[in-house]
């Protein structure tokens, strides 16, 4: 298929819908994956303080006050229900370090602080880096220490560097001490539960990567939806089918009327086309519109709309021994609307519907019908274009016209082709025997006009007399 300019044009800015849509699309769904993340990490430690406090509070604080054996009860109590997630349990009894599940009875160590929650300690004896660890009162002057194994942070070191800020102290990945933090592209999400922050310094290029790699099916189905959405709607173009019925509903697409003369150059009717004048101004060639407008079947809905622009003119009460003339589709000539316009323009002018022969017409009963509909109330009916269609002798035969136009295709060539003349002259013949009259169209010369009158053809419609004008401007001629 051959892409025109417009063509291109509509192509270049569906194209660049398309990429930016896809682009919009992808960023929130990048915007989604990392709350996702950060969310779902915060909800991670938030679950492991809450194990750790449920499994604290089912232990019973008089375990102290039995043999020192049954305290290994502790060792098997963390193995069979504590979180994987914590090292070892220490009891602290008025404030001093009495058992550890880690190293077992603890001389001379005291607990310095007296807060409980969630705490840390910036660097353990043993492995000399953070220590996270929580703090539960349960009774009997009594306090169970929970310690955290290393934290896991790999899932939020997806998006860059992660840590967890617990009393100003940050600790990343694998319990890793913090202390360049970097404020750029960083953000922190608090715990609703607990006194800790989750701090993610994003970068951009890691975190596009990991996304890409961790969303790649949902990717492609957007890529696949999207593309096909925009696909089908480029195919079908519905912004000129938009931009075409806001022209008609707003009468922008407004009647035109080409004069047509006898052979003393007299005005007796007129034939209605369509012209495209935008707000600005501008006229839009009928070759640019007409082939849409049938695109998109909207050929009915014009002609509705320059029917009734006509019907509300000053022009049809002007005279009534007036020709004007429409080009009608067979889709058309079916409407009621139509039907019921064309009715009412009757009464004010001779109406002729023209039909041109560049396609059969689909229901020849249904049409028969329709035009005899429309003959009961003084509607005649012209064939376009004739001689250049589907089959001239045939449509004359069963639809009885009133009047042929001969195509300008047959006037261009009058005075060069003898053929054309002899052609003419066998239109002439078969229209006096079949009482019908002739119109010959796109006369622009005086030579083709007396070349026509020398053959028999008494009516003209052309540039040598009249172009296209506006309704008030052809009211001043009548």
């Amino acid at each position: 298929m051959k892409i025109n300019k417009e063509n291109r044009v509509h192509f270049i800015i569906y194209s660049t819908f398309f990429i930016l849509m896809y682009l919009m699309l992808l960023s929130i769904n990048f915007s989604f994956y990392k709350s996702s993340i950060t969310k779902q990490a915060v909800i991670q430690v938030d679950k492991l303080i809450d194990h750790s406090k449920q499994f604290i509070n089912r232990m019973d604080s008089n375990i102290l006050e039995r043999q020192g054996k049954e305290k290994h009860l502790l060792l098997k109590l963390l193995a069979r229900d504590a979180n994987v997630n914590i090292s070892s349990i220490a009891i602290i009894k008025n404030g001093q370090y009495i058992y550890n599940t880690l190293i077992g009875q603890v001389e001379n160590k005291y607990h310095n602080s007296d807060n409980l929650g969630l705490t840390i300690k910036e660097r353990s004896d043993l492995t000399e880096r953070p220590v996270i660890s929580f703090l539960v009162d349960v009774g009997n002057d009594t306090i169970i220490q929970a310690y955290f194994k290393k934290l896991d942070l790999e899932l939020t070191d997806k998006l860059g560097r992660s840590y967890v800020r617990i009393n100003n102290i940050n600790v990343g990945h694998d319990n890793k001490l913090i202390d360049d933090v970097s404020e750029l592209n960083s953000f922190e999400i608090k715990s609703s539960k607990y006194d800790f922050s989750l701090i993610i310094e994003c970068n951009i290029q890691v975190a596009l990567a990991n996304y890409m790699n961790d969303s790649i099916i949902e990717l492609v189905s957007t890529f696949i939806v999207l593309l096909s959405i925009f696909y089908i709607f480029y195919k079908y173009n519905n912004i000129d089918y938009y931009l075409l019925r806001k022209a008609i509903s707003n009468n922008e697409i407004c009647p035109f009327i080409q004069p047509i003369v006898d052979k003393d150059k007299k005005v007796i009717g007129g034939e209605v086309l369509a012209r495209w004048i935008k707000r600005n101004g501008k006229m839009v060639s009928p070759l640019d519109f007409i082939p849409k407008l049938e695109k998109y079947n909207l050929i009915p809905s014009l002609t509705m709309q320059l029917l009734s622009q006509v019907l509300k003119s000053e022009l049809v009460r002007k005279s009534e021994k007036l020709t004007l003339s429409f080009n009608l589709t067979e889709n058309c000539l079916h409407n009621a609307q139509v039907q019921n316009l064309c009715i009412e323009l009757t009464t004010h002018c001779q109406l002729v519907l023209e039909f041109t022969e560049s396609s059969e017409f689909e229901n020849v009963t249904k049409t028969l019908a329709a035009m005899q509909l429309l003959r009961n109330h003084g509607v005649q009916f012209a064939l376009d274009d004739y001689g250049t269609g589907y089959s001239s002798l045939y449509y004359l035969n069963l639809y009885d016209f009133d009047s042929l136009k001969i195509d300008k295709s047959f006037v261009d060539t009058i005075e060069s082709s003898e053929l054309t003349l002899h052609i003419i002259e066998s239109i002439v013949l078969l229209a006096s025997k079949l009482n019908i009259k002739l119109i010959a169209e796109g006369v622009e010369n005086i030579e083709q006009k007396e070349t026509l009158q020398r053959l028999g053809v008494n009516k003209y419609q052309g540039f040598l007399f009249y172009k296209p004008e506006s309704l008030d401007s052809f009211s001043t001629r009548i």
